[in-house]
């Protein structure tokens, strides 16, 4: 999948779906994710989702409010909201900031879930 200044990998690894994006996630790329992981929700085979933001340049409040609102959707499934991180980089520092470590795993490598 691919819009302006997002591209959307997906693959299964290790037991969890992976939704990878690449480049930046705001309001006009936020729809785009919102569509992989409301495909992965409407699935019938239940992994943990690992969304991997590790190639994201920047995320805004459009992009956060996604987030939760997946976390929100995982959360009755009984399962939790993964986020791939890449150390020092805009996306780490917003989630961080936001304590968003608080209601969901934040990590920098597929072995930290």
């Amino acid at each position: 999948m691919n819009a302006a200044h997002l591209v959307i990998n997906q693959r299964q690894e290790d037991g969890k779906q992976i939704i990878e994006a690449i480049g930046e996630v705001d309001l006009t790329t936020a729809p785009h994710l919102r569509e992989a992981i409301l495909a992965f929700l409407a699935g019938t085979e239940k992994l943990s989702l690992v969304v991997d933001l590790c190639q994201i340049d920047f995320i805004d409040s459009a992009g956060l409010a996604l987030l939760v609102e997946a976390r929100k959707k995982l959360a009755p499934e009984g399962l939790t909201l993964n986020i791939l991180l890449t150390a020092g980089r805009q996306p780490e520092r917003v989630l961080k900031l936001g304590r968003f470590d608080t209601i969901m795993k934040l990590a920098y490598s597929l072995t930290d879930l």
